[in-house]
């Protein structure tokens, strides 16, 4: 009798210890499907912010895609703001000759048609503008027509600014129409125009003249 007692009252102790354990994974196993949840809802804002990114990135492709057509578009302006005069004209074969005598240039003994036009201001150093946006394709000190700069449109156009006194952009750089390039300065090869701008076109390594390009679109040049 006093065995089966013994045995009941141990049973009874399992069958609480074995309530008990239920009960506390039973407890583990709600508190991690609560955490799961919790998990999955915390990571909806990052979707959200993914498809936020996908329609930003959109934006800026379109964004990038008006420049592209804007800078293409663009018409040739000139150089500068000043009100500036042409000191030397382009050799153009189609101007009359009272035009053409006024596109030499002479430079040691040698008389040689413009490929350019000279500006000057008074003999004064003036603001000299990108007339179309583009990269720097060159940046160098050359003998004969100073301190220089090329920049090529994206349809291939080149605009070459001489005579420069200082430069404010760098090689490789992408720059936009109506940037500050640097200042008119001097060169050997116009010695007697003073302060000056030499300001040349060339189009399919043919020089153009650029009097009678300004106001037209530079990918129709």
């Amino acid at each position: 009798m006093k065995r089966f007692l013994r045995w009941c009252k141990e049973a009874k102790f399992g069958l609480i210890l074995g309530a008990i354990a239920f009960v506390f994974i039973l407890s583990i196993s709600l508190i991690a499907t609560n955490n799961k949840k919790t998990n999955q809802v915390a990571k909806l804002p990052s979707s959200s912010i993914n498809s936020s990114s996908t329609g930003n990135s959109s934006t800026s492709s379109s964004s990038s895609s008006t420049y592209i057509n804007s800078i293409v578009k663009e018409k040739l302006i000139k150089p500068f703001k000043v009100d500036a005069t042409i000191s030397r004209y382009f050799f153009d074969d189609e101007d009359p000759m009272e035009i053409k005598s006024q596109a030499i240039v002479t430079y040691q003994n040698k008389v040689l048609p413009s490929q350019g036009v000279d500006y000057t201001y008074n003999d004064e150093a003036f603001d000299v503008m990108a007339a179309f946006s583009g990269k720097v394709i060159a940046k160098k000190n050359d003998p004969m027509y100073g301190l220089s700069i090329a920049i090529e449109h994206t349809s291939g156009v080149v605009a070459y600014y001489c005579g420069l006194t200082e430069v404010n952009v760098m090689q490789d750089e992408n720059i936009t129409q109506n940037t500050i390039l640097g200042k008119a300065g001097e060169s050997v090869i116009n010695a007697k125009l003073g302060k000056h701008l030499h300001f040349a076109i060339q189009v399919n390594n043919n020089y153009i003249n650029p009097l009678k390009s300004y106001d037209k679109l530079v990918e129709d040049l």
